[in-house]
């Protein structure tokens, strides 16, 4: 049999702390977001408005990629973060949590007595 490499409590540990996160990861990345679309207009507005030599305006283009990417990220973060704080809105999905976490702290006392084992011999 072949031994795992992650113990049970601790994915399920991890589940619960994404859901019990995901709202707040959300809300973070919607932020940032927004921040890079900030920056973005900020570079936009430079480039229309700025008599820039090509050298800066090379510059301003990768800073305006690089600005497009990092957005690409917070929102594909976002997009992902959407359906499990739909989830945790849900009636019932406390009590799915609470029951949860019950059994991250079940599992690890398990794992806490197969840390442990230990044998008595029982013959004299």
């Amino acid at each position: 049999m072949k031994k795992r490499e992650e113990k049970m409590s601790e994915i399920l540990a991890q589940a619960v702390k994404l859901l019990n996160d995901a709202e707040k990861a959300c809300a973070a990345n919607y932020e940032m977001m927004k921040e890079q679309d900030a920056k973005t207009q900020d570079l936009l507005h430079k480039l229309e408005l700025e008599n820039l030599t090509r050298d800066q305006r090379a510059t301003l283009s990768t800073q305006l990629r690089d600005c497009r990417r990092l957005r690409r990220c917070y929102k594909d973060a976002w997009e992902e973060l959407q359906p499990i704080v739909e989830f945790t809105e849900e009636p019932g999905s406390k009590e799915i949590l609470q029951k949860m976490t019950q059994i991250v702290s079940e599992l690890r006392k398990v794992d806490k007595y197969h840390q442990n084992r230990f044998y008595v011999p029982k013959a004299g």
